[in-house]
């Protein structure tokens, strides 16, 4: 029958057993089992709890290097001596059982790393996913960008090219028709035929304008024309920002690129310019574009006010700056010019009129 002493001994050890499992992960803690056994030298009734405490503290220190491994091994070494001064059964079993112990505890120690490890694995091939898998989708947007791009600046291309060469040759033909038609006022017939060869030419740059209109308004990307202006501008960096929710109407588009046009013509030019910023917002009621620049502000724009009106009666106002605005308020917008804390022309069209 064991004794009472044996069974507090016993209560002691899984208490702290129950204790290292719950708090393992305070350092502190794999100092129980080693009080334990160091208390347990005192008594061969502590040899009861014997294996618990040396898995316990075998577990603690197998992953924190020689010095835990050493003090393990202090705390062990008395027991032992003291175990070995009584012989009996049950202190063989209880140092077996405490041999088997420890190397179960390395080896679940292992085992918890081992699956450390492969849970990281796991974690960082899933963020490389992921990450190859968002690349991969933006790629994708890019290149699908790139190819409605380049579509759009073929067609555009070509309404030009039917503009300037087809366009140029009918209306020179009826202005050799006219000709023709005055030089032979006298002969009724030969005006006739060359009313109707006028009416028919007509007609055919009619169609032909139709033809080119249509080509260029589905043939103007904005934020492709605005990068292109960028890049050919003369200021040397020029960021852009354009991503409106929808594309804005033809007209809108060639709107704003005109303006963008002239305005960084002018931060090149006239106000020496290294760095400009275009940017394209689009709010439920209206478009704005905002292109600022680090150059000189001109002689006409400087004013105690920090937001002037850019209206084309203003005084020593370029024939550009009057151009924007002209261009602007026939859509209904409004063109402003802020001067501080850098020359920027700020436009503004509401949707409603387009």
């Amino acid at each position: 029958m064991p004794t009472p002493t044996t069974i507090v001994w016993f209560l002691v050890a899984v208490t702290c057993s129950g204790t290292c499992a719950a708090w393992g992960r305070w350092p502190a803690v794999g100092a129980l089992p080693a009080a334990y056994l160091l208390a347990g030298c005192a008594d061969s009734a502590a040899a009861v709890g014997v294996p618990l405490a040396v898995y316990e503290l075998v577990g603690a220190v197998s992953d924190r290097g020689r010095w835990a491994w050493g003090g393990a091994v202090i705390c062990v070494a008395p027991l032992v001596l003291a175990l070995r001064r009584d012989s009996g059964a049950v202190v063989s079993v209880a140092a077996a059982l405490a041999a088997v112990a420890a190397l179960l505890a390395v080896r679940t120690g292992q085992v918890d790393r081992a699956r450390s490890a492969l849970h990281a694995v796991r974690d960082d091939l899933q963020h490389r996913v992921t990450a190859l898998q968002e690349t991969q989708a933006q790629l994708e947007q890019a290149q699908e960008y790139e190819t409605r791009a380049a579509a759009l600046s073929e067609r555009t291309r070509i309404a030009r090219e039917i503009h300037d060469g087809v366009g140029h040759l009918l209306t020179r033909l009826l202005f050799q028709v006219h000709a023709a038609q005055a030089a032979h006022r006298d002969d009724s017939a030969a005006v006739a035929e060359l009313r109707q060869i006028a009416q028919t030419a007509d007609e055919a740059l009619s169609a032909m304008r139709a033809g080119v209109h249509a080509l260029d308004d589905t043939g103007e990307d904005l934020a492709v024309a605005l990068n292109r202006l960028a890049v050919g501008c003369g200021v040397a960096q020029v960021r852009v920002d354009c991503a409106p929710d929808a594309s804005p109407p033809a007209l809108v588009t060639r709107c704003l690129v005109a303006v963008t046009r002239e305005a960084l013509t002018n931060a090149a030019r006239h106000g020496e310019a290294r760095t400009a910023w275009v940017t394209v917002a689009d709010f439920p009621g209206f478009w704005r574009l905002t292109i600022a620049n680090d150059g000189s502000v001109p002689a006409w724009a400087e004013s105690p006010q920090p937001l002037l009106s850019a209206r084309p009666d203003a005084d020593g106002m370029g024939l550009g700056t009057r151009s924007m605005t002209d261009r602007v308020e026939s859509l209904g917008g409004t063109l402003r010019i802020l001067t501080s804390p850098r020359f920027t022309v700020l436009a503004t069209i509401p949707k409603e009129t387009t």
